[in-house]
């Protein structure tokens, strides 16, 4: 992967993330596309294979529809991606939906449901967790 001590694949990576980004926009007019965000791409230290991580609007059937339609056009990504960077060899594209932003919806629903008691109330703290009124004395 893309790490700091690789500065050249951390750009390259850059690059390809900016690229298919590009033509991911021009692909939607293909219609089978989602409205479809590239969030990372990740680099192996070799710069032979990027996994293009992405994210879409929508539920369940949006996903599988966008990841088929992905998995059908690679080639055609990594072809628009090999026409505009200066390498020897062009990086094979895997896409690979991110499942971070749903990750963190739900540890933001968990946190909201810890923050409220039964009827819907905040909750009052914990005895031992209240504020000192009188001040630290340490």
């Amino acid at each position: 992967m893309a790490t700091p001590s690789y500065p050249r694949a951390r750009r390259l990576a850059e690059t390809v993330r900016r690229l298919v980004s590009e033509w991911v926009e021009a692909e939607q007019a293909d219609g089978r596309l989602g409205f479809v965000t590239v969030t990372d791409v990740r680099m192996t230290g070799d710069l032979h294979h990027a996994t293009v991580y992405w994210t879409v609007l929508g539920g369940e059937q949006e996903h599988a529809a966008t990841s088929a339609a992905l998995a059908d056009t690679t080639g055609r990504a990594r072809t628009y991606v090999a026409q505009r960077v200066r390498l020897r060899h062009a990086p094979t594209l895997e896409f690979q939906l991110d499942d971070v932003p749903g990750h963190g919806a739900r540890i933001d629903r968990l946190l909201a449901e810890l923050g409220t008691d039964d009827g819907g109330e905040p909750s009052e703290p914990a005895a031992g967790n209240a504020p000192n009124q009188e001040g630290s004395q340490r």
